[in-house]
């Protein structure tokens, strides 16, 4: 039996159109347009953070804090959302849909959630509807040496249902100030039918033919270091390989204008974001890392689209430049635009676009229900202390 066939493409294009032991608890907290989650491990080490749902992000997190045992708390990010999610088919047999934008992951998409799909977490509310699962779970070891710290994480996640698919979207903190954003896909098969194998894979006993298919996944996170929001620095940093391969020389750039950049492996190439004027016992700027993931789909950009040429892209704030792509504002369609007037980024308040591609082939163990595929990636800190604080 086929999940789809052929003729009912035209409707899924519509439906796509269309701790320790410490205790997290839920506040009100007039400066956020939400709520406000906390979570204190047993350690001290503590979270902080405003969430709140959005029609079309789905979950938005603001004024995420962070708290270090026997360290003052400091802000990490003033903002962060999944900004877009575009899906296209290898046969090209529908357009590729802006899911985000054009269906959105809120409202009537965003599931409600019950204790079965919550095992030994807490749900909270949002507009009287239980829609985010909240949770504390091992997270293996913090460290490992003649001693050993096992630690865990408070574990945040939403759900949404866009035609034939669910989205998951998780955000993890980790005591050690980690955190792991993270999107996951789910569902049935969204294109079962009976073009050529070229584009997909024999998932029946019939050989029905699944169509692979791509997500392109794009976070905005607006990093706002400590109090002050506007003095934001961008470094690139690299390690490249001698001549004769025995030695990897580090350097470090500063980013001073907008810009677009790929994710060079040869080079071990990645960012960090740092205070201009805070900094730790040792006199190093306090920062995040921006720790990248899934290298190999990195340059996954078939239809040549502007705002897929890179993976990560950095910006001045602006207001109206809320989605990565299918912005329908003023100040620019996508991403390329919003750069495009190269304005100036040394202690600014600076915005991170992160993309990850996620190309699927589906298996025959995909049918008729989607084994969940992941996409993260990190943000770690870097010189937060003066020594590892656990």
């Amino acid at each position: 039996m086929k999940l789809f066939i052929k003729p009912f493409i035209p409707l899924l294009a519509i439906l796509l159109l269309a701790g320790l032991h410490g205790n997290a608890h839920a506040t009100s907290d007039n400066s956020c347009q939400g709520q406000v989650l906390q979570k204190t491990f047993s350690s001290g080490a503590n979270w902080r953070f405003c969430w709140d749902i959005r029609d079309q992000e789905g979950l938005v997190l603001s004024q995420v804090y962070y708290q270090a045992p026997g360290n003052i708390q400091r802000r990490v990010l003033g903002e962060a959302a999944l900004s877009q999610i575009e899906a296209e088919f290898d046969d090209g047999a529908i357009d590729p849909v802006f899911i985000t934008t054009t269906l959105g992951l809120g409202g009537d998409r965003l599931q409600t959630r019950n204790a079965e799909d919550c095992p030994g977490g807490q749900i909270q509310n949002h507009n009287g509807r239980p829609v985010l699962c909240t949770l504390t779970r091992a997270a293996g070891y913090l460290y490992k040496y003649t001693t050993q710290r096992q630690t865990e994480a408070f574990e945040i996640s939403t759900l949404s249902s866009v035609g034939p698919r669910t989205y998951i979207q998780r955000w993890r903190f980790l005591e050690n100030g980690t955190m792991e954003p993270a999107i996951g896909l789910s569902g049935v098969l969204p294109a079962v039918n009976e073009s050529s194998i070229d584009y997909g894979w024999p998932v029946t006993a019939s050989g029905a033919i699944a169509t692979g298919l791509t997500d392109h996944y794009l976070w905005r996170l607006d990093f706002d270091l400590d109090e002050n929001a506007a003095n934001d620095v961008i470094e690139e940093i690299t390690s490249t390989p001698s001549y004769n391969r025995l030695t990897k020389i580090k350097a470090i750039n500063t980013i001073q204008t907008e810009t677009g950049r790929s994710l060079d492996p040869e080079t071990k190439r990645f960012w960090r974001i740092r205070d201009s004027s805070i900094r730790n016992g040792h006199g190093n700027y306090i920062s995040y890392e921006l720790v990248p993931t899934h290298y190999d789909q990195s340059r996954a950009n078939s239809r040549d689209e502007s705002w897929l040429s890179e993976d990560v892209y950095f910006s001045r704030y602006q207001a109206c430049e809320r989605f990565a792509a299918d912005n329908d504002r003023t100040c620019g369609r996508n991403v390329t635009a919003f750069i495009n007037n190269n304005q100036n980024l040394n202690q600014e308040d600076v915005v991170v676009w992160y993309k990850i591609n996620n190309h699927i082939l589906p298996r025959s163990e995909d049918s008729n229900r989607m084994a969940v595929r992941w996409s993260s990636f990190k943000l770690l800190p870097r010189d937060w202390h003066t020594q590892n604080p656990f």
